[in-house]
């Protein structure tokens, strides 16, 4: 039953970031002529700006999936209704601390924006702020009882929901601006969205039996995820840098303009980013389990790592050599003329991120270890030092200065020193997951690229050339991976579905 919730949710997983792609690709120019640069600009920065108040979220999801599972592993129902009651109790304090902070940052906003934000303007900021700063909230409190549907492995609920999230937020959207263009709608559509899953959360919590019940506060349980939870803090403050920290910079230094251009290639990166991720959360329970278990060696780990890194890797890798090939006719064709500096910015930061999710899939292994702390002070460390770089680079090159400086953090970072601890302490054999990883995937995907290279050349830019180089790169690369680039097993996964079918 777990293995085939795990195939379901995988699909359903892949399923949702593939509608929420194409609905982003839809939206965001919808938005942008609806509302205008300077107005979706704005939004943009005030989001960015309460993003920052995740970083106090101490990963709660994570954490609660992390115990509960090493619970429902060892049949322990009394452990997991008292663990379940300490971190509700935890969660509504850390909801309590980023109320008080989400006010202290809400009496800075007009300093910070001062120069690119006017004062008729400014009241608006400050609105969407503290909405935007509200749905934080209830985002930490259904988190924290979506992470006990997920330690149950009812990756069906999650996954469903995804779909119907970006369903209904697309139609709200849509409908509500034929009656009222505000950026202000965005944010209530979001907030509304995200209680309504609070609900269905505690509601599916319960049916599942998974009801709080605090016999004691346990100081030693509690001890040892606090130290998880600061780990998965130091990692949010890392993403959080890297994704909002060059939006928060421009929108300071240069113009809402170009944070509205940044914005545009973020949307491609976390397109690239929700599908090189979908499945890593998936496999938490199973490494938690695996562990728990006394497997703990190096190889079978890595064994374990391999075939779920495929999947990220020719995922990841599609999109980024997608992006190299066609990635300019596909910005002209969707948000027109004016925007070609979101490719460039989009390609800086897609290059190092591909060989970070190559085996991203080992962020669950570190969660079921209890070993992430290490990786995300590294990491932190590395980002703090991205906004000096980025700093300096925007002063120096202006917008493209600022994914540069990300660039330098991530594979400095998350790529170089990260597999080297990788290898150090958790025991990875590097040279045989890259081997198992990248065996038949990557050539495929240099082979796509170099065959549509001629269209890239002599086609022009813009939706012919943006069917022709990608029609030629997916053509080639699904009849490389169908010769040589799949290994037995995964071309049974393929196969077989379609023989049924024709059947």
């Amino acid at each position: 039953m777990e293995k085939s919730q795990r195939k379901t949710g995988m699909l359903l997983s892949y399923g949702s970031s593939l509608l929420l792609a194409a609905v982003n690709i839809f939206l965001t120019p919808f938005l942008i002529r609806s509302l205008g640069e300077v107005e979706y600009g704005i939004y943009q920065s005030m989001a960015s700006f309460a993003g920052y108040l995740v970083l106090i979220n101490f990963g709660t999801g994570t954490v609660m999936t992390r115990y509960v599972s090493l619970y429902l592993g060892k049949g322990d129902k009394k452990n997991e209704r008292n663990y379940i009651a300490m971190c509700l109790i935890i969660t509504a304090g850390l909801a309590l601390i980023i109320s008080a902070v989400s006010m202290v940052m809400y009496a800075f906003v007009d300093n910070i924006y001062a120069s690119t934000i006017t004062p008729q303007q400014m009241t608006r900021a400050k609105l969407l702020f503290l909405v935007v700063s509200l749905n934080v909230i209830v985002t930490l409190i259904a988190q924290a009882f979506q992470g006990i549907i997920t330690a149950y492995e009812k990756f069906n609920f999650t996954g469903i929901w995804n779909m119907s999230r970006v369903l209904l937020k697309v139609l709200l959207l849509v409908s509500i601006f034929f009656l009222w263009k505000d950026s202000m709608v965005i944010a209530l559509v979001d907030l509304a969205l995200s209680s309504l899953y609070c609900v269905l959360c505690v509601g599916y919590c319960i049916k599942l039996g998974a009801t709080p019940k605090l016999y004691k506060f346990d100081k030693k349980i509690f001890a040892s995820s606090a130290m998880f939870s600061l780990a998965i803090m130091l990692q949010a403050v890392v993403n959080q840098v890297n994704s909002k920290v060059d939006i928060t910079i421009l929108g300071i230094m240069v113009s809402q303009e170009s944070v509205a251009k940044y914005s545009v290639a973020m949307q491609v990166f976390s397109i690239f980013s929700t599908l090189s991720t979908a499945a890593i959360a998936i496999y938490l329970p199973k490494f938690t389990k695996l562990i728990a278990s006394g497997a703990t060696d190096g190889e079978t780990i890595t064994r374990e790592m391999i075939a779920p890194s495929r999947i990220q890797t020719l995922v990841s890798g599609a999109i980024m050599f997608g992006f190299l090939v066609c990635g300019l006719d596909f910005i002209r064709v969707w948000m027109g003329n004016g925007f070609d500096l979101s490719w460039w910015i989009a390609i800086i930061i897609l290059i190092p991120s591909f060989f970070m999710y190559t085996n991203g899939v080992v962020v669950s292994v570190l969660d079921a270890m209890q070993k992430r702390l290490v990786r995300s002070v590294v990491l932190a460390c590395v980002a703090v030092a991205n906004v000096f770089i980025s700093i300096i680079l925007v002063s120096i090159f202006g917008e493209i200065g600022a994914p540069i400086g990300t660039a330098i953090s991530t594979t400095v970072g998350s790529v170089i020193i990260m597999n080297i601890y990788y290898k150090k302490v958790i025991g990875i054999k590097l040279f045989m997951l890259f081997k198992g990883i990248f065996k038949g995937i990557l050539p495929s995907l240099l082979l796509a690229s170099l065959a549509a290279l001629p269209a890239v050349l002599l086609v022009p830019v813009g939706f012919m050339g943006l069917i022709v180089k990608g029609g030629i790169f997916v053509t080639v690369l699904v009849v490389c991976l169908l010769v040589f680039g799949f290994n037995k097993q995964e071309k049974s996964l393929v196969l077989k579905p379609l023989k049924r079918g024709k059947g």
